[in-house]
């Protein structure tokens, strides 16, 4: 949008506001003109506007250096009493500011996510609470969204955590594309693996005519619909003992009713987590030692198959399967008192 407006009108000035109702409705500021933005730079929301004063600090309510990420906090002559009628929520967020001028002044702690630039300009970053662990990484949406919009041919995004099957949560894009003619989720998890670490990419992709609003105008993420289950491609059923084994593994690791020879492995929802289990049950089943690198290379089962009969004529002796060892016995003598 900033890009778009500098274009269309390169003789106004372009300001991006920061605040809530908490704080007077505005508490930082950034002025763009015509120059606009360079390629993958965000716009900041900019500098504290006067008699205001803001913090990025950690959950101590330390400050941050630059670059560092952390809760933004405001204070100064904007900031309310607190919520009327409501004294635990007051005290949530209305807190006693540690770098205060006078006695006994407050700061609204926001649950917004920041950091300072080096040219001392406050980049917003998403909500603290829509912070989500996905695989044991801490993931911002937010983040993920910004990487989405950067990319041509998408023109609206939306990033959630999805928990569809009890106790394996995934991150899932949606996407409104910028011609309408859609796109692979192929092409967008490539375009946003050369910008995000892996755990950060969406497994599953979600094309929508419009992302659902709330009545404010933010997206309604509630309404936003649940991935199908499937393949983008039409079914084809194995046709070799090989296919039909390798689809009986994917769709008892992916939880799914079916999987055909053409379905990709990760537009499924799968991950390398679940890669790895590929990998040892294919060990199981079939005898064959299979690198979890080939799984990403060749990510549907008419591929894999093909790489396996490669593997059966190259490959060495297969690895044993790992077996717990009973310890009990030897874990009892040694608590066994001496004479």
């Amino acid at each position: 949008l900033a890009r778009r407006f500098a274009a269309a009108l390169p003789e106004a000035t372009l300001l991006n506001l920061y605040g809530s109702s908490e704080v007077a409705a505005d508490s930082t500021a950034h002025a763009m003109g015509a120059a606009g933005l360079a390629e993958g730079e965000r716009v900041p929301i900019g500098r504290p506007i006067w008699n205001t004063r803001v913090y990025v600090a950690d959950a101590a309510m330390q400050p941050l250096p630059v670059g560092a990420v952390g809760e933004l906090y405001v204070a100064g002559a904007g900031v309310a009493r607190g919520y009327a009628g409501n004294p635990a929520a007051t005290a949530e967020r209305f807190v006693p500011d540690p770098f205060a001028l006078a006695p006994g002044e407050r700061m609204y702690r926001t649950g917004d996510r920041a950091r300072w630039t080096p040219a001392g300009e406050l980049e917003y970053l998403g909500r603290v609470d829509r912070q989500a662990k996905v695989r044991g990484f801490r993931v911002e949406p937010g983040e993920i969204e910004a990487a989405l919009l950067e990319l041509p041919q998408v023109r609206e995004a939306a990033v959630t955590v999805r928990e569809d099957v009890p106790g394996e949560t995934r991150l899932v894009g949606y996407v409104v594309p910028s011609n309408g003619k859609g796109t692979s989720a192929a092409e967008l998890r490539a375009q946003l693996a050369e910008r995000l670490p892996g755990y950060m990419v969406p497994t599953v992709f979600v094309v929508l005519e419009r992302v659902p609003l709330t009545a404010s105008g933010k997206v309604d993420r509630r309404a936003l619909p649940a991935p199908e289950a499937g393949g983008g491609t039409g079914y084809v059923a194995p046709r070799t003992a090989a296919e039909e084994a390798l689809a009986g593994i994917w769709a008892a690791v992916l939880r799914v009713e079916r999987v055909g020879v053409h379905d990709d492995f990760f537009e499924l929802g799968g991950h390398s987590l679940l890669a790895t289990q590929v990998v040892s049950r294919v060990r199981q089943a079939l005898g064959v030692e299979v690198p979890l690198q080939a799984l990403f290379e060749a990510p549907t089962v008419a591929e894999l198959a093909g790489r396996l009969e490669e593997l059966r004529a190259t490959a060495g002796p297969v690895m044993p399967r790992v077996v717990a060892i009973d310890r009990s016995a030897r874990r009892k003598a040694r608590e066994r008192p001496r004479t």
